[in-house]
């Protein structure tokens, strides 16, 4: 009989260790020794500690969002983050930053305490406590004031001599650039007349890296499919099945079908309306929900937490107690061909990727539609925070217990020495962000060349890009974690019942502010009152 211990699937550990609270790091010396956390990390400068409505945890996704992190739900596929979500209703610590036990080191004897001064300190008591010499006094006609004389009257001593000449370091006050306060970097800062908060971004990554919070795994609870024309329908008809050989696709040139390609079409809070819609084709109570969202909102606040140069907004609308986060996208540099094209490459690899049973073995892409999109709709729970959220999911494989998870696809340009860093610090943040807060345990990346063939393929696990950041020191997925519970308790306990507001993170990237809105989107206030009176149509608008 074989007594050897079952196998482990890999499958099962969605997000590996960094699920763990590993206690193994309370044996190293060095993390015992500093524990003292410092300075406060948001300081928000209205008051409103976050409250948080009674129920169970709950899970979510977000919809897909560009690498830029400000695009609306969907967007190219080009090196872009996609929404992905699936998975038990399980808890687990989301912040990576516990692992520090494998760091650990073996107790090491401590020095004995010495003098801080050594054997000056000895002479140093000794000195009497009243000076031998007198004090000295200035002749008579001689200036104290700095004001007078000469230059300014900035003297050869620290700030100036009174003498006329100038001094030898510049006179206390207002920094160089001739705008006072501390220089001039910041003080053409204009604050916007609709301001109602902000939340400064204070804290530390080393404060943020002690704080743990829990993440619950995304739970999936229904769905909705786009299909070419526009047309919506709350089942599962546009997942598709992940191509388990594309790697026989290698050396295939992204660029087939480009010249009917059709591009995706900005619904702006239409799209929106699908999600909220689908939540009551489902009859899903939000009535233990703190937030409503597509995944591309959460992608951006988590990645605030590192990504301090680009620009994102959103809106916030607090009715019944939740707030419904809606995506808005900035505008964009015109695109070029080239850009278009780079777009319709990851939007390629996915066809590839992908099986099209309308598609013969061997025959090109042909007539991809961007348009065409599966969106999963997964409850989570960020510390305190119940979450419901859209995400898009690119395809879906099973496991070998019959269980469902959903792959993320991605397309980037092929590596180099000088191109690997910045690729690990800033796009596999983005890929781990999109992929964690949906529950999506596999992401295939497709690395092309600058002429949109494919050379080669790898497939990373969601739980390994976090590990392999923190081990080059990169960045912490658990930091990410603690500044967007922070975020979400700001913006909670600060937020008013059937008001409008606007998020933004912009120039100089030094605080979050929450501004006010003039209006509601039609599709959330529709969606309220189909909640409140089912068998009534909305008014119009």
């Amino acid at each position: 009989m074989d007594n050897s211990p079952p196998m482990k699937n890999p499958m099962d550990d969605l997000f590996g260790e960094d699920s763990d609270n590993d206690s193994r790091s309370s044996r190293s010396k060095s993390s015992s020794s500093g524990s003292s956390s410092s300075s406060s990390s948001g300081s928000a400068s209205s008051s409103g500690a976050s409250s948080s409505k009674g129920g169970g945890g709950g899970g979510g996704g977000a919809d897909s969002s560009s690498s830029s992190g400000s695009g609306s739900s969907g967007g190219g596929r080009e090196e872009r983050g996609d929404d992905d979500g699936g998975g038990v209703d399980s808890s687990y610590r989301g912040n990576d930053n516990v692992e520090s036990g494998v760091y650990s080191y073996e107790e090491e004897e401590e020095e004995d305490e010495k003098d801080l001064f050594g054997s000056d300190n000895e002479d140093y008591t000794k000195t009497p406590a009243l000076s031998t010499y007198s004090i000295p006094v200035l002749p008579a006609g001689w200036s104290s004031d700095n004001n007078q004389g000469g230059r300014g009257g900035m003297g050869r001593g620290r700030w100036g001599n009174g003498r006329g000449g100038p001094g030898l370091l510049p006179r206390p006050g207002p920094f160089p650039g001739g705008r006072g306060g501390r220089g001039g970097r910041y003080q053409s800062y204009q604050r916007d007349e609709r301001f109602v908060s902000e939340l400064k971004l204070s804290k530390s990554k080393e404060t943020l890296s002690r704080k743990s919070t829990v993440f619950q795994e995304p739970c999936e609870l229904t769905s909705y499919s786009r299909v070419e024309g526009g047309e919506v329908f709350y089942d599962e008809r546009g997942l598709r099945l992940f191509k388990r050989h594309v790697s026989e696709d290698i050396g295939a040139d992204l660029n087939q079908g480009y010249d009917t390609f059709i591009e995706k079409i900005d619904l702006g809070s239409e799209g929106f309306g699908d999600l909220l819609g689908s939540i009551r084709e489902k009859n899903i109570s939000l009535e233990n929900i703190h937030f409503v969202t597509f995944r591309n909102n959460l992608n951006k606040i988590l990645g605030a937490a590192y990504n301090r140069h680009e620009p994102w907004e959103m809106g916030v609308h607090k009715r019944n107690g939740t707030i419904y986060l809606d995506v808005h996208k900035l505008p964009e540099r015109p695109q070029s061909d080239l850009d278009r094209r780079r777009c319709y490459w990851g939007y390629c690899f996915e066809s590839l990727a992908t099986e099209d049973p309308g598609r013969a073995y061997g025959e090109d892409i042909h007539h991809v539609d961007a348009n065409v999109e599966f969106c999963s709709v997964v409850k989570t729970k960020l510390g305190a925070h119940r979450v419901l959220m859209g995400a898009e999911m690119d395809c879906c494989d099973e496991t070998d217990e019959g269980r469902r998870i959903y792959i993320e696809l991605k397309t980037t340009r092929e590596l180099d020495d000088r191109t690997v860093e910045r690729y690990e610090r800033e796009k596999l943040l983005k890929f781990w962000i999109q992929s964690f807060v949906a529950g999506v345990p596999y992401i295939l990346v497709g690395y092309r060349d600058d002429g949109g063939r494919l050379v080669r393929i790898e497939r990373l696990r969601t739980k390994d890009i976090a590990h392999r950041a923190r081990l080059k020191n990169y960045w912490q997925g658990g930091v990410c974690l603690a500044f967007a519970d922070e975020v979400l308790c700001w913006l909670y306990g600060t937020v008013k019942e059937n008001e409008d507001y606007t998020l933004q993170f912009v120039h100089p990237f030094m605080r979050l502010e929450l501004l006010q809105a003039q209006s509601c989107p039609d599709a959330i206030t529709n969606h309220v009152h189909l909640l409140q009176n089912p068998s009534s149509p909305p008014p119009p608008q």
